[in-house]
């Protein structure tokens, strides 16, 4: 996947920024994911993670960390001001 290598190859340099589509995220859970349309991949998104509220639906931008579980959208916040 090329978006993976990107990930890769910038991990260690400067965050990579991406724009993506909410596709779901249920508030009282506190997540949901976020697609990058172009692609079609898919990550996963914590309430830790928001730097402003979302809504399904919602275009965002963000930048993408390895946890743990996988890779992960980090520093999540809408793309329209």
């Amino acid at each position: 996947m090329f978006l993976l290598w990107l990930f890769e190859a910038h991990t260690h340099f400067q965050m990579t920024w991406f724009q993506g589509v909410v596709q779901f995220y249920l508030p009282a859970k506190g997540y949901g994911y976020i697609r990058i349309p172009d692609t079609r991949e898919e990550f996963y998104v914590h309430r830790k993670d928001l730097r402003a509220p979302i809504r399904t639906g919602q275009t965002v931008i963000f930048s993408i960390a390895e946890t743990r579980h996988g890779l992960q959208a980090i520093e999540v916040r809408p793309a329209e001001p």
